[in-house]
């Protein structure tokens, strides 16, 4: 009895682990990154501007498309099929604000889905080394305002609206006191 008591515990820890095992093996596919990255509809280098969603949707700066269809220069990547407060999946991918990537997608098309199995990657110089030679820049769509939160529109604005009124009453008085100095004088 005794025996079973302390055997239940191992056994429980043997089939946590054999399930994590096969959580993992779903991941399973091409093993070198230049397989995955041939196998991949879209693979393309940015920079996290910022995250949104516990880090599981990136906005990203793109540089550089390796393969694939033409981007934007500012586009959103869902790192998880879930979103919202408590929510979390295990094939959740999470971002880093500031970091360079090397995204390899399944699929080229929006809402662009990325997840813990593709080989997305932070950007490191030897990865330079699979860049193809037509790599392409993505398309100039202006600043960014959308979708990526441009956290210095907001204060720039309205520091532009405050000196423009600024301006615009020391001139109405200078020109108000000129002319009362011409009518007394």
């Amino acid at each position: 009895m005794v025996r079973r008591l302390l055997l239940a515990p191992l056994i429980g820890l043997a089939v946590a682990s054999g399930a994590s095992t096969a959580a993992e093996a779903s991941c399973a596919g091409p093993t070198s990154l230049s397989d995955q990255i041939q196998r991949a509809a879209l693979v393309f280098v940015g920079t996290v501007v910022s995250t949104s969603d516990e880090g599981r949707i990136a906005y990203v700066r793109v540089e550089s498309i390796w393969k694939g269809p033409q981007l934007a220069e500012n586009v959103k990547v869902f790192g998880s099929p879930a979103s919202g407060a408590n929510s979390a999946t295990s094939d959740d991918r999470h971002y880093q604000d500031g970091t360079r990537y090397l995204f390899v997608l399944h699929s080229a098309s929006e809402p662009l889905q990325d997840d813990a199995c593709s080989a997305t990657q932070p950007y490191t110089p030897a990865l330079a080394a699979l860049a193809p030679a037509d790599a392409k820049a993505p398309m100039f769509t202006g600043y960014p305002t959308d979708p990526i939160p441009n956290r210095y529109a907001g204060p720039l604005i309205i520091g532009l609206i405050v000196a423009a009124t600024v301006v615009s009453a020391a001139v109405a008085l200078v020109v108000r006191v000129a002319r009362l100095r011409s009518k007394r004088g």
